[in-house]
């Protein structure tokens, strides 16, 4: 039925004279209120928009305009026409206002406000049906909520004008205003809480699964409804009526009931996780579609539940952290003490034999703190200091199992590679907590890098340990008569040192330095201690020289060796062959001046040290002896006292074999 081209059909009533004056005041209203409406629907739906056909008013006053009958606007309703049909209810419902002058409710009267309730009735149903399927509607029937929302506006401006006409004559329909703006909203909660729907039903076996599903399935049905409101509902508004943020505040109220359902659940320990991280994160990044102003969903986020909800939730986590960190660290020590005791050798990794413990450590700390500081960042920071407190307890356990092998297992064939493996994760681990720059209590930090310098100091006491206890035979050879006699003794040193600095290349660079150092200066130390035990005598010039000889010959060797290994002290280099000099040297002024550069190099030099190396030489007088010991209470221009190079008082290491 084609309204619009039918001939109107008169108005029923035409205003009487004593109500002259109060039509033409709603007529004027009216009319201003029908342009509007008219030129503001052409603009929102377009012209070419054949499913609403608006009554051209254009300013003309109401009684001038042939208005439709009651059926007629019945049928316009139910053709879904309904901005039509709302503009004719109401100039009916103007006309019957204006009509009843006397104010009695008379049958006809009475009647006539019925048949135009029970229109409004059968249009709110319409129009409330289409709101309340919004988001199938806008995407398949956009211009129907487009005419649903025209004829909200027009409802609107309606009641503002009976509002403004009540302020001047005391008196308006008892139905007006009608407050579709309320029901309007009551119409869109409704809708969501529809759609959202109930939590699914679960069991106490498995909350986190659960959970999971509980929260998987919000998160999909709001990115998909979110989407459809900004790209589909929200151009059927206009912009003033900031439907987004409706929307939102309606799913807001929905959500923040679920997630306080969740959140009294009996969840327990990590079990929250999933939920503070689906409040912190999802929630946010799913409503800044819909509210894109970070204030606005910083407000959200801090709406959603209360705060003594959020606090609980918060340290139920984080009560779970340390437990579970310790149980984690714990696990991996045993996995790790398990590969030691095996037949198979570390693994290698850029040279260095390699530990997964370390890593496996670090990727616990980092795991933990990365995971709460996902949530907020005060978390994050109590997460590290947490996760640094219990590194410093796992060290005590990782101490004692390092210790428990290297007691027991002391023949492992792969006693020294693990040694290394191990000593190598604590500068992993160093290395780790000194780049991290997210740590602020340096006072922690510095507490476990002292344990790791201690752990580490004492896996390089068992490397050493290990090196000379094999060489201490061979040791003892050194500087004797039959050493003068066969090279045997030095020339197994140097085999057993080589096999063993060769293993040592698989430390990691700052470390291996270090221990060569000790390895260089404790070779040196030992070889001195031997000619120092006043084994060998020497009778004569040519014997002199002969010792002299092989200490420097051997010298040379053993600097090239600690060379090719990588030695970096070239100040030891000297210690032997000056010892060799004074031994060879013939006149007592020039064995003054070694003595003396001696003492330069080495100011720990004493003069029981300097008599026993005199010792060899049987033909020194007591006298040219005693000269050459006073140059060692001659001062010396050395630097400063603090960076002496100690080498004669060094303690022997086969003390502890």
């Amino acid at each position: 039925m084609n309204l619009s081209s039918q001939e109107a059909k008169p108005s029923r009533k035409s205003p009487k004279p004593n109500a002259e004056k109060k039509y033409q005041k709603l007529t004027s209203l009216f009319s201003a209120l029908s342009h509007n409406v008219a030129s503001n629907t052409e603009q929102a739906l377009g012209s070419t928009d054949d499913a609403v056909e608006i009554i051209e008013i254009n300013g003309k006053l109401w009684h001038s305009v042939k208005l439709l009958t009651e059926q007629d606007i019945k049928e316009l309703i139910e053709q879904k026409r309904y901005f039509k049909a709302d503009q004719h209810l109401i100039k009916l419902e103007h006309e019957q206002y204006t009509n009843d002058t006397t104010g009695k409710n008379d049958e006809s009267t009475i009647k006539e406000r019925k048949e135009i309730d029970s229109l409004y009735e059968l249009l709110s149903s319409e129009i409330f049906t289409v709101v309340k399927e919004s988001l199938n509607i806008s995407k398949e029937h956009p211009n129907l909520l487009k005419m649903a929302v025209q004829v909200k506006i027009q409802e609107g401006k309606a009641d503002q004008m009976y509002l403004e006409e009540k302020e001047k004559s005391g008196s308006i329909p008892a139905v007006r205003p009608r407050e579709w703006d309320t029901k309007w909203q009551n119409i869109l909660q409704h809708s969501v809480d529809e759609r959202i729907g109930k939590l699914p039903s679960g069991s106490d076996d498995n909350k986190t699964a659960w959970l999971t599903q509980c929260l998987a399935q919000l998160c999909s049905q709001l990115e998909a409804d979110l989407n459809t409101i900004v790209n589909c509902i929200k151009p059927c508004y206009p912009q003033e009526y900031n439907i987004c943020a409706k929307y939102a505040e309606c799913y807001h109220k929905n959500v923040s009931s679920h997630i306080a359902l969740l959140a009294e659940s009996g969840l327990k320990g990590k079990e929250v996780y999933p939920l503070l991280y689906w409040i912190y994160n999802c929630y946010p990044d799913i409503m800044s579609t819909i509210v894109p102003s970070e204030d606005v969903s910083q407000q959200l986020l801090n709406t959603l539940l209360p705060d003594k909800t959020i606090g609980h939730l918060k340290n139920e986590y984080i009560s779970a952290l340390q437990p579970d960190t310790r149980m984690h660290m714990i696990k991996s020590l045993h996995i790790e003490e398990k590969s030691w005791r095996s037949e198979e050798e570390p693994m290698v990794l850029n040279d260095c034999y390699h530990s997964e413990l370390s890593t496996d450590i670090i990727q616990i700390i980092d795991a933990a703190v990365q995971a709460t500081g996902n949530l907020t960042c005060e978390l994050g920071d109590l997460a590290l200091n947490i996760m640094l407190k219990e590194t410093k307890y796992f060290l005590g356990s990782f101490q004692n199992s390092a210790e428990d092998f290297e007691k027991n297992h002391f023949s492992h064939p792969n006693f020294i590679p693990v040694v290394i493996s191990i000593a190598n994760s604590y500068e992993t681990i160093r290395d780790y907590l000194n780049k991290n720059e997210k740590i602020t209590n340096i006072v922690l930090k510095e507490n476990i890098l002292s344990i790791l310098n201690e752990m580490e100091k004492r896996r390089k006491g068992i490397l050493l340990k290990t090196l000379f206890c094999k060489l201490k035979p061979h040791l003892k050879k050194l500087v004797t008569d039959k050493w003068l006699a066969c090279p045997e003794p030095i020339e197994k040193i140097f085999e057993i040192t080589e096999e063993h600095l060769t293993k040592l290349k698989k430390l990691k660079p700052p470390q291996y330095q270090d221990l060569l150092k000790k390895i260089h200066e404790q070779l040196i130390t030992e070889y001195i201690l031997r000619i120092m035990k006043k084994r060998v005598i020497c009778k004569t010039g040519d014997q002199q020289k002969q010792l002299a000889d092989q200490i420097q010959n051997e010298a040379d060797q053993l600097q090239e060796l600690l060379r090719f290994f990588g030695s970096e002290d070239t100040f030891l280099e000297s210690a032997l062959p000056k010892v060799a000099e004074i031994i060879r040297l013939k006149d007592v002024n020039a064995i003054v001046i070694e003595v003396a550069a001696l003492f330069q190099d080495f100011p720990d030099v004493g003069e029981q040290q300097i008599r026993a190396i005199l010792h060899s030489k049987a033909n020194m007088k007591k006298s040219d002896e005693k000269k050459i010991l006073n140059i060692l209470n001659t001062p010396m221009n050395n630097t400063d006292p603090s960076m002496y190079r100690k080498l004669f008082s060094n303690p022997t290491i086969l003390k502890a074999f």
